[in-house]
């Protein structure tokens, strides 16, 4: 007993921790983005689509330019 008293590190152990799940906040919010960034790959491909899959310097620089602005492409 005395040596384990006197092992470093014996006294300061702490209990595992279990791995909590998400809060609500937090996979309301992870949810959110996910749908945000679905949403801007899909209006991306639809754009793409609208210029036969060419993505040239204009049309890259466009799309940049809206999504920058803060609308988005819907918006």
């Amino acid at each position: 007993m005395s040596v384990l008293a006197h092992t470093p590190g014996f006294s300061y152990r702490q209990a595992p921790r279990a791995t909590h799940k998400p809060g609500r906040f937090r996979r309301l919010l992870g949810r959110f983005l996910q749908w945000r960034q679905q949403r801007v790959e899909q209006d991306i491909a639809i754009r793409l689509g609208l210029t036969s899959g060419r993505l040239t310097d204009e049309i890259e620089r466009r799309m940049n330019e809206r999504l920058m602005s803060g609308g988005g492409f819907r918006g």
